[in-house]
């Protein structure tokens, strides 16, 4: 992360989407802070941006905070997944960033709907968490609290929300759940095929 403003980034990006390419990649993906002088390097390197978020940061499990229930997704959920993707994410994020089946989601009903769901990925320097919640749910700060709940942070891995320029709504009640939030970032792609 510190050599990313080196001038040799552009080629670096190259080699590594013919790198990529040879493996039937389609495309390459990015996540660069907007004020860093890497963006320009990267755009040069043919990546174009297609959205934006912001990650919050949770090290702390929350206590305290009427939460709403999420469940493991079912193989049968993930067809009402993919439905509300296609109905929240712009077309042009799902171009670069196709629903993928199989991944790790918590859902949330309510009377039979889906609402929300949240993509998971763990690792060993904290759980990634990415949340798609329909504008007109009601109670998002007890819709969140019971995500963080659901996944709760260690001193060893906190948990990390990103949340999309199409969903900045979700900001101040993640704040006001006590998030650390990081500079905002632009979303990258450089297609490949």
């Amino acid at each position: 992360g510190d050599e990313l403003n080196q001038p040799g980034l552009p080629g670096l990006l190259e080699n590594l989407a013919i790198q990529a390419g040879s493996w039937g990649a389609c495309h390459l993906l990015a996540e660069v802070e907007e004020n860093s002088p890497a963006l320009e390097l990267v755009r040069l390197g043919g990546f174009n941006v297609y959205g934006r978020q912001r990650i919050w940061q949770f090290t702390n499990p929350l206590r305290g905070v009427p939460a709403l229930e999420w469940q493991p997704a079912a193989p049968s959920g993930e067809n009402l997944a993919r439905s509300l993707y296609q109905q929240l994410v712009p077309p042009l994020v799902q171009t670069a960033e196709p629903f993928a089946p199989g991944k790790q989601r918590l859902l949330f009903r309510l009377e039979d709907e889906l609402l929300a769901y949240a993509e998971i990925n763990t690792g060993s320097q904290g759980i990634y968490v990415q949340p798609i919640i329909h504008p007109g749910a009601k109670d998002i700060e007890g819709l969140l609290a019971g995500l963080l709940s659901r996944l709760p942070p260690t001193n060893l891995r906190p948990v990390y929300l990103a949340v999309r320029s199409y969903q900045a709504w979700l900001d101040n009640p993640l704040a006001r759940l006590g998030g650390q939030s990081a500079p905002q970032q632009a979303l990258l792609v450089k297609h490949l095929a």
